[in-house]
């Protein structure tokens, strides 16, 4: 019976290495900037043009005038040399495929390729796996072929191990192994994170998408917080949470809080510890986090509720990028950092979205912290 299986298999995969790939779609994209955001030169110091090709495949290597490849959000991220026309895509499972563009890539432009791998009919012995997510509409893909557009999703195929990615619109993509076992049916929870999530060293942190928008920034008959202006805001993603400990001890190495627990905000930081934190976890993860501006941390913390952003007002204190000032000053330079929010209950301070705070850049204490912010995905 395994030798009849394994005959069976090496016919099909046969038949898919004779297969050949397709390309669907292949066009530049200037509203997408992460050839310059995400930029990356060559040996002469000229920036590259960035390729996205949509393969799910991992057994790819790019052939032709080729910087730096990897694998990033659910695609391939090719780096080539300005001028660049032509590439050539190798996998074990089917024929090469060169394909010629239109016209030479440009630096520092973003040009998406569509790949499309050919379906292969299989009709062997199987086993079942039930696919399962936190969203219910999302293009799942097994093996680098999308099967179905709606979760839970059951999958039928033969015995092994095999891949799937989970794909929705507001959502990092998601990619798992599982194994199939022959006459058994499995279930497997995909869980997807919101657009802009990462995870370093193990430790998740989930970025929430805030929209554009205009409100009333302030509070009538107080000094600090007011007056109340109209404040327009450009979308922008912050972080669902405050940064927790782990997340600080994966990129700094120790943690300075008073209150040790690798699932709560860290605390007892400065405002130059903070910066000096977002930029090593950009330096590591390749991200451009920064410091949310008073205007969005206000914003989003008057929606908070309706976007799932936790601990705004309730958890510690959180640092901002601006310096203190009036309201309609410029804020541009100081000696004092606005910190906003509420910090642990019962430290003196009002829990109010609008309560705006002030410390040196240089103090630190129990009761202050710090969220992620990032510009628009």
């Amino acid at each position: 019976m395994r030798k009849a299986f394994l005959s069976l298999f090496l016919f099909v995969s046969g038949l898919a290495w004779g297969q050949e790939l397709t390309v669907k779609d292949f066009h530049q994209d200037p509203s997408d900037i992460s050839a310059v955001r995400y930029e990356v030169k060559d040996l002469n110091g000229n920036p590259c043009a960035l390729l996205k090709v949509g393969l799910v495949l991992q057994d790819v290597v790019f052939e032709g005038s080729i910087v730096k490849q990897e694998f990033k959000d659910g695609e391939w991220w090719v780096y080539m040399l300005d001028k660049a026309w032509w590439l050539n895509i190798k996998t074990k499972k089917y024929l090469p495929l060169r394909y010629e563009f239109p016209e030479p890539l440009a630096m520092k432009s973003t040009y998406i390729l569509q790949v499309e791998a050919p379906h292969v009919a299989y009709d062997g012995p199987t086993g079942k796996m039930l696919i399962k997510s936190n969203t219910r509409s999302g293009d799942v893909y097994v093996d680098g072929e999308k099967l179905s557009s709606v979760l839970p999703f059951e999958y039928e195929g033969p015995e092994g191990t095999h891949t799937v990615e989970v794909r929705a619109a507001g959502y990092n993509p998601e990619r798992m192994s599982f194994e199939i076992a022959l006459g058994r049916k499995g279930t497997l929870n995909v869980v997807l994170k919101a657009e802009g999530s990462f995870s370093l060293e193990g430790v998740s942190y989930e970025m929430v998408n805030v929209p554009s928008g205009r409100f009333q920034m302030g509070v009538g008959g107080s000094v600090l917080m007011a007056p109340v202006h109209p404040e327009t805001v450009r979308g922008f993603s912050i972080g669902k949470t405050e940064v927790t400990q782990a997340l600080w001890k994966a990129v700094m190495g120790s943690n300075p809080s008073l209150s040790p627990d690798d699932n709560a905000p860290v605390e007892n930081i400065s405002w130059y510890d903070a910066e000096e934190f977002i930029g090593k976890l950009n330096a590591m993860s390749g991200s451009h986090f920064r410091f949310p501006t008073e205007a969005e941390w206000e914003y989003a913390a008057s929606r908070s509720k309706a976007l799932g952003i936790v601990g705004m007002t309730e958890g510690v204190a959180e640092w901002c990028g601006n310096w203190f000032s009036s309201y309609g000053a410029a804020g541009e330079s100081g000696f004092v950092k606005i910190v906003r929010g509420g910090p642990y209950p019962n430290k003196g301070w009002p829990c109010s979205s609008s309560f705006r705070g002030f410390m040196r850049p240089d103090e630190f204490n129990a009761s202050t912290g710090l969220r992620l912010a990032q510009d628009e995905l």
